[in-house]
């Protein structure tokens, strides 16, 4: 199980890092301490501790310039990542989908062979995180806790497409900080020591899925049936007219909602706006359209609904993080 941490402005290799298959471990568990000292970009410390089925990391990182680093590993995960201080942003090569972790957020992510790029701005305060690797096995023996929220994320480990169990980040509770700091000032030893970190490990997985059930059920309290089901139904018109899309009052009287409850509905249905999902839908159509329909890039910026080509250019580059003819290229 490696991974392997890239400085992508300068091309070398920060940190190689392989641990036994699936954390085995010959001891209670073993730890290890890495540091790494960048005269331009800055440092990084961390604390490694795993046994069979987890691995537990905690980090600090101080970025003196803006850095960007790719990150590559050959092995399956289950991720709770807690971002304690600091701000990051990640990519993925095979979705290019964004990440963005803002201080105290946290989130359950699922990775398999992962390829891509977390990329830190220039902070004067430390980015410290947090994270409990599961193995996929020792976290499949979670898949029977009924919990709804969670069909999802496990069907998706199943397909082995990578997810995360919360489209928005949720915030870290104070009992959450509360059982991170007594995983990282335990003063156990041995099997002592492993038990009551696997046992905290899985406490916070547990408040995590409390926490995704309690967002679920007060979204769905604070609307009525029926204009859940017209806002199910604006978004599937949005999908019917990509090229030529209703306005937000169009889409509003159509569906029988006045524009405010429309707006703050999907928000709380979709977790994202009326033109983001717009945004979003157009963005993956086209992405389609250049790779499997071989559709020339003024082809698809007309689909989309582009009056003029550099706009999509610009539009699609900002979200992919490449330019509609290079992706084609690749």
């Amino acid at each position: 199980m490696k991974m392997t941490i890239t400085n992508t402005d300068l091309n070398d290799i920060l940190l190689e890092r392989e641990l036994p298959q699936n954390f085995k471990s010959e001891e209670a568990y073993n730890e290890q301490r890495i540091s790494i000292e960048h005269p331009k970009f800055g440092s990084s410390d961390i604390l490694d501790l795993w046994f069979e089925g987890i691995h537990i990391t905690k980090g600090h990182t101080r970025v003196k310039e803006d850095l960007s680093l790719k990150i590559e590993s050959n092995y399956s995960v289950v991720e709770m990542h807690f971002a304690l201080t600091g701000n990051s942003m990640a990519t993925t090569k095979q979705s290019r989908e964004l990440f963005h972790f803002k201080p105290q957020e946290h989130n359950l992510m699922y990775a398999k062979d992962f390829e891509g790029f977390f990329n830190f701005k220039k902070q004067n305060e430390t980015n410290e995180f947090f994270e409990v690797h599961f193995t996929e096995d020792y976290f499949k023996r979670f898949a029977s806790i009924g919990n709804p929220g969670m069909e999802a994320f496990f069907s998706a480990i199943e397909k082995g497409a990578m997810t995360m169990v919360s489209k928005q980040n949720m915030s870290i509770t104070p009992q959450m900080n509360r059982i991170i700091s007594e995983i990282i000032n335990s003063k156990h030893s041995g099997l002592l020591k492993r038990l009551f970190i696997e046992s905290k490990a899985i406490e916070l997985f547990m408040l995590q899925v409390a926490q995704l059930e309690q967002q679920s059920s007060e979204k769905k309290q604070s609307m009525k049936a029926q204009d859940i089901e017209k806002i199910h139904y604006a978004r599937t018109l949005l999908e019917q007219h990509i090229s030529n899309p209703y306005t937000l009052v169009e889409l509003a009287r159509e569906v029988g909602l006045n524009d405010f409850k429309l707006k703050k509905g999907f928000k709380e249905v979709f977790n994202t706006t009326v033109f983001g999902y717009l945004h979003e839908l157009r963005m993956q159509k086209a992405k389609h359209l250049l790779l499997d329909q071989k559709r020339t890039i003024a082809e698809v910026a007309d689909y989309c609904g582009y009056e003029y080509v550099q706009h999509f250019i610009t539009a699609f580059r900002k979200k992919f993080g490449i330019t509609p003819g290079k992706l084609v290229l690749e």
